[in-house]
């Protein structure tokens, strides 16, 4: 079993800006399964897709940016 941890983020790392409180509540017709599976197909055919956690980049071994994996 694997869980997300929210961490302070180092000083010089630039994160994407995203309106989270737009994004979590608007409903955008996709599901989060939906999300990851796009994330998954991405991944296998390109080697990076975005990062559905913070919108960086996701590469096989997990998010350049906020470390994340899909796994």
């Amino acid at each position: 079993m694997s869980a997300a941890v929210a961490t302070e983020t180092s000083a010089g790392i630039l994160r994407p800006h995203r309106d989270s409180a737009d994004r979590l509540f608007e409903p955008s017709g996709s599901t989060l399964e939906d999300t990851i599976l796009d994330a998954w197909e991405d991944l296998g055919l390109h080697g990076r897709t975005e990062c559905p956690v913070c919108a960086g980049e996701l590469e096989a071994a997990g998010c350049t940016t906020c470390g994340s994996e899909l796994s």
